[in-house]
């Protein structure tokens, strides 16, 4: 796996990944964390999904989304983030859409052409309907979050590089 430039070892179950890497030492780390961090990509939905072990313990287990470019070469997935983010709670708390400024300051200076701008307000748009509210959903519990797909690649094990 490539986030930004990075290779990260990681693992792949049809249309979901998972990668591995470790926060630097200096960089704050929840106290029961452990400084390795699992990321999930959602290859069809360019979504990466983590649960921060940078998150303060009053937010242990939320979770970070981030909408992102996935480019797939062979063996080799290229993530470039997209700017788009998500913070998710516990089911009956609202969830929060953030950055959407430097989505648009990244169309302004030319970093995302129109048409990638285009798919990742599409794919925010899918991601918050699939997941999170529905089309009717009206409940306290999310529609499918953390997305089912993420158990084939949840608990197996990725060797560090």
């Amino acid at each position: 796996m490539l986030s930004g430039d990075l290779p990260y070892p990681g693992v792949r179950v049809g249309r979901v990944a998972a990668y591995e890497f470790d926060i630097p030492d200096g960089r704050y780390v929840r106290p029961d964390a452990g400084r390795r961090q699992r990321a999930f990509l959602l290859l069809d939905e360019s979504a990466q999904l983590n649960q921060p072990v940078v998150f303060k313990p009053e937010r242990a287990g939320w979770w970070y989304v981030d909408l992102v470019g996935i480019r797939e070469e062979g063996d080799t997935i290229h993530v470039v983030d997209h700017y788009v983010d998500f913070i998710v709670g516990p089911p009956g708390l609202p969830y929060r859409i953030l950055d959407l400024e430097e989505l648009g300051a990244a169309m302004i200076a030319g970093t995302l052409t129109p048409q990638q701008v285009a798919h990742v307000l599409a794919a925010t748009q899918a991601f918050a309907d699939r997941h999170l509210q529905g089309k009717r959903h009206h409940g306290p519990e999310w529609p499918d979050f953390p997305p089912a797909a993420l158990a084939a690649v949840r608990d197996i094990g990725i060797p560090s590089r």
